[in-house]
């Protein structure tokens, strides 16, 4: 592995390290706390729905440190893919809670036509993991807006709302902008993102048809450290 690549993942890793403590050290006294004799019913309701909070907070961690890690050790294999089919499937796998109680998503006509050379779980994931985190940072009664635009040889898949800002992301948040960069990148893309208001455009490769031998390429990671 090439020696920013691994600086990355060290870094990335550290930080998803580092944000599992707050979520660790509620646990820790929430239960502490139920474990105390005298509780009231109201109080011990309190502390196991705390804890459920927690434990969700670090299942999604995790479950982000897991797809860094995948990112890093194996290779995007990249395919044509049909990109509204694409976006669909994301929004369809989005995190349901958020997209169901936070804010509606609108998405913009999308020409059928267009094809991206993508790897279809990570491009998912990706994509996935910007709505949940705009949705998230997001006032009520907000929209989250996805819009593409087609420019020099790229499809960017743009994500924002009008009341995100950066301010309210939480270490979660961060952690599933990492994931996304680092999905996107992999497939020789262009991850780009601004903070107020919160935009966030992932850029794919578009896939000539009309060109011979595009159809599809596996790239290494020594190829996206170029």
């Amino acid at each position: 592995m090439d020696n920013d690549l691994k600086t990355r993942l060290c870094e990335d890793l550290a930080f998803s390290l580092h944000a599992m403590a707050q979520p660790l050290t509620v646990l820790r006294g929430s239960l502490g706390a139920l474990s105390l004799r005298g509780a009231s019913d109201g109080d011990a309701n309190r502390y196991v729905e705390l804890s459920n909070h927690q434990v969700e907070r670090l299942c999604s961690l995790m479950s982000g440190m897991r797809i860094l890690l995948d990112n890093f050790q194996s290779d995007a294999v990249c395919a044509p893919t049909n990109l509204g089919e694409l976006i669909s499937a994301a929004v369809n796998a989005a995190d349901s809670n958020l997209l169901r109680f936070g804010p509606r998503v609108s998405i913009a006509e999308i020409d059928g036509g267009v094809e991206v050379l993508a790897d279809t779980a990570r491009a998912e994931d990706a994509i996935g993991a910007v709505l949940a985190t705009v949705a998230g940072a997001s006032t009520h009664g907000d929209e989250v807006h996805v819009t593409v635009e087609l420019r020099d040889g790229f499809a960017g898949v743009m994500v924002c709302a009008a009341h995100a800002n950066e301010k309210k992301l939480t270490s979660i948040d961060r952690l599933r902008l990492m994931v996304a960069e680092g999905s996107v990148r992999s497939q020789q893309g262009i991850f780009e993102y601004s903070e107020d208001p919160l935009y966030v455009s992932l850029k794919f490769p578009l896939h000539d048809r009309e060109e011979p031998g595009s159809a599809c390429h596996a790239f290494t990671m020594s190829e996206r450290a170029r």
